[in-house]
């Protein structure tokens, strides 16, 4: 079997280009005319590895990052202040008015007048003046990637070009929360324990760092009955060392970590990156499931908003950060032009477990808005589930490491000063 990414004018008048696994190229060709597809191009190309296909993603990610933030300086002085609350309190605000008969002009002229940023008011002006020329608010706001969403603009252009506006601002709402429930759910549960097993290491650093002068100064009065040990001689030249040349170790750390922020941002950097990600045993399958999650929720959002499901899943990429996740829905894509299951990838990256995937599948088969609904509830369920397992390992890892570290001070320290205490009594 070979791979081929075949350009193809679909049946709905869009130019694709989709990958297919078969034989030659006369079995695409007959596989392509048979899903009402006009061929335009048939390439060979050699077989990749997830990694590679997640870092050809990456390539594509950034291109479109660079795109996107060509104008970001210009940006950044309106998004200082806008936060996703903000977001969502103004599009409350442009519903209830579209609710109660204003115009996209009206309403946007009553909105400035409560807002309390001046930088949102300046962008709101600038919307008004582009409704007045006959521009589209999503075309304004695409002006402001930092601000509005790619998927929230995409939400409010369906709605604009379809007469829909107040389903469609229904539905961005929903989006905005979405994101931002799962995002402060995240924080309130596992950000603590990681700040606790992080103080708790600078504590036990600052303790031999104030106390380890005294330990030195007990083994000097005790007349060389009990010679310094090994272990308390190294702790000291190493204290000894930070304290003196903290710059320099300062300045290491942040060559190391300027150095390792400058890989993860090049597309191999990148792939490897957000591969580790979902593939480590800590945090792995919760940074996967909240990602899912994200897609599903938004997939849900776009069919709800009369998309197509194919655009659907081309448009709900978008709020994926992680290549290769992205890798995967670009499979799912391709899959759906060919005749095959969009839910395979998925399914070959063996994270989601057989409930799910069942779901999903079901999904093809009926009606794609509902079971999608219950897939949301599901993948809800299973995130709590992996959010509590890691709650449970944090203070293990935490307690383990911090064990180890008072092991290492009663055998280094603790016990050498009992045995000046004693006069080199004990354990000699």
């Amino acid at each position: 079997m070979s791979s081929f990414i075949c350009k193809v004018l679909t049946p709905q008048g869009q130019i694709v280009k989709i990958k297919m696994t078969e034989e030659d190229k006369i079995t695409c060709l007959k596989k392509l005319k048979k899903n009402d597809m006009i061929p335009i191009s048939i390439e060979n190309v050699p077989e990749f590895s997830k990694i590679k296909k997640a870092k050809m993603s990456a390539n594509i990610y950034f291109k479109r990052k660079k795109k996107i933030n060509i104008d970001l300086k210009n940006q950044l002085k309106f998004s200082d202040n806008i936060t996703t609350e903000d977001l969502i309190k103004f599009t409350q605000d442009f519903l209830i008015l579209k609710k109660s008969q204003f115009t996209n002009k009206h309403a946007l002229m009553t909105l400035v007048n409560t807002t309390n940023s001046q930088k949102f008011k300046e962008i709101l002006h600038k919307m008004i003046n582009n409704v007045d020329e006959g521009i589209y608010m999503y075309k304004t706001m695409k002006e402001y990637p930092d601000i509005f969403p790619y998927i929230y603009r995409n939400i409010i252009k369906t709605g604009e070009l379809n007469d829909l506006l107040e389903e469609s601002l229904q539905h961005a709402i929903i989006f905005l929360k979405d994101e931002e429930s799962l995002k402060s759910n995240l924080e309130r549960k596992i950000i603590p324990h990681i700040a606790i097993f992080f103080a708790n290491l600078i504590m036990i650093f600052l303790v031999v760092l104030i106390g380890m002068p005294l330990i030195e100064d007990i083994f000097a009065s005790n007349g060389n009955i009990v010679g310094i040990p090994l272990g308390i001689k190294i702790l000291s030249y190493g204290i000894k060392f930070i304290i003196k040349y903290w710059y320099i170790i300062i300045l290491a750390i942040g060559l190391i970590v300027f150095g390792i922020i400058g890989y993860i941002n090049t597309s191999k950097g990148k792939s490897k990156y957000d591969y580790l990600k979902y593939n480590n045993f800590l945090l792995g399958k919760l940074l996967y499931l909240l990602d899912f999650s994200r897609f599903i929720r938004c997939l849900n959002i776009n069919i709800k908003n009369k998309i197509r499901f194919q655009d659907a899943l081309e448009v709900s990429k978008n709020v994926i950060d992680n290549t290769y996740m992205i890798a995967t829905i670009e499979n799912s894509i391709s899959n759906i032009y060919v005749g095959k299951s969009w839910v395979t990838p998925f399914e070959k990256d063996k994270i989601l477990n057989p409930i799910m995937l069942e779901i999903l599948k079901k999904s093809e088969r009926s009606n794609t808005q509902e079971t999608l609904q219950k897939i949301i509830e599901y993948v809800d369920l299973e995130i709590e589930k992996e959010t509590k397992k890691v709650m449970k390992l944090l203070p293990k890892i935490s307690y383990s490491v911090i064990g180890i570290v008072l092991i290492l001070f009663l055998i280094i320290i603790l016990i050498p000063c009992i045995q000046v205490y004693l006069g080199g009594f004990l354990f000699i």
